[in-house]
């Protein structure tokens, strides 16, 4: 295995440790994106929001780009929302038909301090995007060569990082890759559980579980079918 899936691995199981579970189906359906030589890794991630994952790789100069997709269970979940964080401006992108959610996300704890980590390695991370795939905006699917029509879920993330090569040997600079895509898996995870908790549908005195769809009482704090604790 080589250094940058070494970062990468660790990186994952730091977080998700037993809940990997085999390899995501055909990651090349998501990417339109022939010209270069990429390498794909994909794994199913159980017992959180996120299921699917699938991890591009490519050198690019001296750099090695690392795009992160996350595929996320979703089917009964409708909304129209996608939230585009610059890191390095600190500024917060937003459409969709509701934009009630920027607020929460923009002073929400775990998602601020998400942010000093990305922001200290220089040049790290390029952007991160979370949303439904209906509203992503054209432009950033043709810059990031992501396909979303063949997503089989409506709900999804991305992310785009990048490690220099040159320093990518050095044990301290591998801490700090490890930190930054530990900071990303936080800041998408917080950002899933709030865009979910606002996309879900609501009749009546029902609302749905923000994972698995199931009908839930509006005062519930975990399904009962799947766990999951409710935004």
């Amino acid at each position: 295995m080589d250094t940058t899936a070494n970062i990468i691995f660790r990186s994952i199981s730091a977080i998700y440790d037993s809940a990997i579970s085999g390899s995501a189906l055909h990651p090349t359906l998501y990417f339109d994106d022939n010209e270069r030589d990429n390498t794909y890794y994909g794994f199913r991630l159980n017992e959180v929001i996120p299921t699917r994952l699938v991890i591009r790789t490519y050198k690019e100069g001296k750099s090695c780009i690392v795009d992160m997709l996350w595929l996320v269970d979703d089917s009964k979940i409708e909304g129209k929302g996608c939230v585009t964080f610059y890191p390095k401006s600190n500024e917060i992108a937003v459409k969709g038909d509701s934009k009630d959610f920027v607020s929460t996300l923009q002073s929400d704890a775990t998602i601020t301090a998400c942010y000093k980590d990305l922001i200290e390695p220089s040049e790290f991370l390029n952007k991160v995007i979370v949303g439904t795939k209906n509203s992503c905006p054209s432009k950033l699917q043709n810059e990031t060569k992501l396909n979303l029509s063949n997503l089989p879920t409506n709900l999804f993330a991305f992310s785009r990082s990048t490690l220099n090569l040159k320093k990518i040997k050095d044990e301290s600079y591998q801490d700090i890759a490890i930190n930054g895509f530990l900071a990303i898996i936080d800041l998408l995870h917080r950002s899933l559980e709030i865009l979910s908790s606002h996309a879900q549908k609501k009749s009546d005195d029902k609302t749905f579980c923000i994972r698995c769809g199931e009908k839930l009482p509006t005062d519930s704090y975990f399904c009962p079918i799947c766990g999951t604790k409710q935004g």
